[in-house]
């Protein structure tokens, strides 16, 4: 059911965004576009990863899971590229676990890590919103939007609120222990708690998160740059990282659609034309995309290493009865 909700999220919004937007318009732009800072954009993407990998070794580190650089970034770029690519709905947050949990590492902790390392995310993005508020609303002017953006920034802060506060209600936690999405939260909020009271490395992992919203934020006018669009780097500083929260919202494949939306709604209000904040989008989701195929060549190695490991015991295995 929920694949099928998130296919018909995507299906309706892609419908919507090309029956309002002008194809062929969007197509010259495509034809026209700077290759050279298509690239830059995605060396800026491709350092967003690496940010991101260190960002969740921190919390691993700090949960006592044995977590090394070159494996934290080569798990982060497989579960980017298994989630973008795979039908079935997938979360790259769920296959992080899994990757862990293949290492020898506990599902329990090695979960935590994961929430723990987006929710910081999340956190980074909605103080980046909030402080940029007086000059994001310098280009939205309308009244209803600005407190729609208001609300989802309230929102989104009272759901990490909620789940830290979960922790400090140990009767409500010992009450509702037989529910058990309950109880993971419970233990995924103490965990959060604890780790989040190790204040340096908390703090560490809060500017690494700035910094990588900041970096998406740069990718993005990169693309406006070869585009050549007439988007600013405040317009776009004001209003891209409201599209990147949306278009983390877990309500379609991969954010396509929502992220488009979006863009095509936000950007307007700096003047850009509906074709041209469309292909601005698309082009920073297949920049994201082809950062995340590093990831499909990681997963490939890593099968075959399996394969041949299990060829291997399974051989010294039978020498061993032979004998």
């Amino acid at each position: 059911m929920m694949i099928a909700a998130k296919l018909a999220v995507t299906g309706v919004l892609i419908w919507y965004l090309l029956s309002k937007v002008d194809l062929a318009k969007s197509g010259e732009h495509l034809a026209s576009f700077d290759v050279g800072w298509g690239l830059l954009a995605v060396l800026a993407l491709a350092s967003i990863f690496l940010i991101a990998s260190v960002r969740w070794r921190i919390y691993a580190r700090a949960l006592k899971i044995p977590l090394g650089k070159g494996i934290a970034f080569r798990i982060y770029l497989i579960s980017q590229f298994l989630g973008q690519v795979l039908p079935a709905g997938i979360g790259n947050d769920a296959v992080r676990v899994w990757l862990l949990a293949r290492h020898g590492n506990a599902v329990g902790p090695s979960a935590s890590s994961v929430v723990l390392e987006r929710l910081t995310g999340l956190i980074g993005n909605i103080v980046l919103i909030a402080a940029l508020l007086p000059l994001t609303f310098t280009y939205i002017d309308d009244t209803s939007i600005r407190l729609v953006v208001i609300l989802v920034v309230a929102i989104c802060a009272a759901g990490i609120f909620a789940l830290f506060g979960i922790s400090f209600l140990p009767h409500l936690m010992t009450k509702w222990r037989s529910v058990a999405m309950i109880s993971r939260l419970a233990d995924i909020a103490s965990e959060a708690r604890r780790a989040s009271f190790m204040l340096k490395p908390a703090a560490t992992a809060f500017l690494l998160s700035l910094s990588m919203h900041l970096t998406a934020v740069l990718a993005a006018y990169l693309i406006a740059l070869g585009l050549d669009l007439e988007l600013s780097a405040e317009a776009c500083l004001a209003l891209m990282p409201i599209v990147l929260l949306l278009g983390t919202l877990p309500i379609s494949l991969a954010g396509w659609g929502v992220r488009e939306g979006a863009a095509v709604t936000a950007l307007s209000y700096a003047g850009v034309a509906s074709s041209e904040a469309l292909t601005l989008s698309i082009l920073f989701g297949l920049s994201l995309l082809t950062v995340s195929l590093f990831g499909a060549i990681f997963w490939l190695f890593q099968r075959r290493s399996t394969v041949l490991t299990r060829v291997n015991e399974k051989k010294s295995g039978n020498e061993a009865a032979l004998q």
